[in-house]
């Protein structure tokens, strides 16, 4: 179906490709938990975007469900989803920052850096990359500073050599306090069963409120929406009726709009139990990536001449994830970050209450109606 406006056209893109890369990594990693941030992931893959040409460019394009006729279109949609953070003292925080770190025997071109300040607010850095250990630790600490301290040594000192022409670095950092908090006296171990089956106690938080909710029968799931205090963002979170049915459900997502999904719940009084946890998440992304089509970026042909101002054979040699999330009684926090490492190749209604008692695996999006936020799976406690 053709979209007529812009608007849900970039959200499409993004919510298309924040589909698939979940569908691959839930694949691969069922009996893991999993938390990343696609949109965070997506920008820090559209900074390697805006400096690429050619094949390479067109398959990044493709891959990453980028809008827009030309690299300053596509910045500025990505100038929107940047601009939605929050940042107030009191209220929910949601928040992208992004840097690049140049090897110092290379400038950036001017009109990419003149791009990626303007709609990136991205600042460019030379650093030493042969200093690997002091260079790791100044990018890990801008990384910590963005996440207020969550996401920790996000790039391994050995990860550089003189051979690094570039880190991309992006973070997201989101806290908020839900609308309906949880009562702390209710909050009690219960039974949890992981994935395969073993039982575990959990401390358990429970009540019972107005929360927009639905039977999925096409899913075999329940959906809930705990809604936060401040913001149009949501924690989503999909049920499977079946105990060990999250691969069934997960399968059935693969290519849905969660957008689709929001839009079949309806207010209703719902009893809810919800475990507490806190977990992180980290992946190299590169399999997953050439998985959806995006290839050359880490071969020797690859074309990032817009990069650099003098243009040598480069390319990419690394993308890591790192994520980080907490539920609780008040609300959620999470985090993540994602670097994009180029190489230089050697040239150097009723009153009925509804049951929502998540005890076995789930999976969970913080989403709004025009990005996803993060996106992960509760498989063990």
């Amino acid at each position: 179906m053709a979209n007529t406006v812009n608007y849900s056209e970039s959200a499409a893109g993004g919510t298309q490709f924040a589909s698939r890369l979940y569908g691959q990594l839930a694949r691969s990693e069922p009996g893991r938990n999993i938390v990343l941030s696609p949109s965070s992931i997506r920008t820090g893959l559209a900074l390697a975007y805006l400096g690429a040409e050619g094949s390479t460019a067109d398959e990044l394009k493709q891959g990453l469900g980028l809008e827009g006729g030309d690299k300053t279109e596509v910045a500025q949609k990505f100038a929107q989803l940047l601009a939605k953070g929050h940042g107030g003292q009191d209220g929910p925080k949601l928040k992208y920052a992004n840097r690049i770190y140049v090897a110092q025997r290379f400038q950036l071109s001017q009109t990419y850096q003149d791009l990626v300040s303007k709609y990136f607010a991205a600042a460019a850095e030379n650093v030493n990359f042969g200093q690997s250990a002091d260079t790791a630790r100044r990018i890990n600490s801008w990384v910590e500073e963005q996440t207020h301290q969550e996401i920790k040594n996000l790039i391994a000192a050995d990860c550089l050599d003189g051979d690094t022409a570039a880190i991309l670095v992006n973070a997201i950092y989101f806290k908020a306090d839900w609308e309906s908090s949880f009562p702390d006296y209710a909050t009690f171990a219960r039974d949890f069963v992981n994935h395969g089956g073993q039982k575990v106690s959990v401390d358990t938080m429970s009540q019972e409120d107005y929360f927009r909710f639905a039977e999925l029968p096409q899913l075999k799931a329940k959906a809930l929406e705990l809604p936060y205090i401040g913001t149009d963002i949501v924690f989503l979170i999909i049920l499977p009726q079946e105990e060990q049915g999250l691969a069934f459900v997960e399968k059935k997502l693969k290519g849905l709009d969660l957008n689709e999904i929001s839009c079949q719940l309806s207010r209703q009084k719902v009893q809810v139990q919800l475990p507490k946890f806190k977990f992180e998440f980290d992946v190299p992304l590169q399999p997953v990536l050439e998985e959806l089509g995006i290839k050359e970026l880490f071969a020797p042909e690859a074309d990032l001449s817009s990069l650099l101002r003098e243009w040598g054979p480069l390319r990419i040699s690394e993308v890591k994830h790192k994520a980080i999330i907490e539920v609780n009684e008040r609300g959620t926090t999470a985090s993540g970050a994602t670097y994009v490492k180029a190489q230089a190749d050697s040239l150097l209604m009723g009153e009925k209450v509804f049951e929502f008692t998540a005890d076995h695996p789930f999976f969970f999006a913080i989403k709004d109606a025009q990005s996803t936020h993060f996106l992960g799976h509760v498989s063990q406690l």
